[in-house]
């Protein structure tokens, strides 16, 4: 299984820079992944369906580090690229190894 130290290995390869936006505060710039949703049978977005394999425009699949929570965040909270993208957090959950939390996985939708 996959350990804390080398998904954060992993996210800091292929991550882009990303930064929470809460409460009219900024946290630490960090790296994450972001890329458009694509699951199938849509259990993580109450069950709608699109066009199969995609729910429909603007919705992502965000993979962060464990030390970043999105736990706890208000409805205006969101997560932005430095190039001004600001997505708001539909829902998140810690995925966890044993008792240690290695990533946080979210569904982000594009704010517009």
């Amino acid at each position: 299984m996959i350990t804390l130290k080398q998904v954060n290995k992993i996210l800091d390869a292929v991550g882009r820079s990303v930064f929470v936006y809460s409460n009219n505060r900024r946290s630490s710039v960090y790296k994450a992944t972001i890329q458009p949703l694509r699951y199938k049978n849509k259990m993580y977005l109450n069950g709608e369906v699109n066009e199969i394999g995609h729910y429909g425009e603007g919705y992502y699949l965000y993979i962060g580090p464990a030390e970043i929570s999105l736990d706890n965040l208000d409805e205006w909270s969101s997560i932005v690229t430095l190039d001004g993208i600001y997505y708001k957090i539909e829902r998140s959950e810690r995925v966890y190894f044993r008792d240690e939390t290695v990533y946080t996985w979210a569904v982000l939708k594009e704010r517009i």
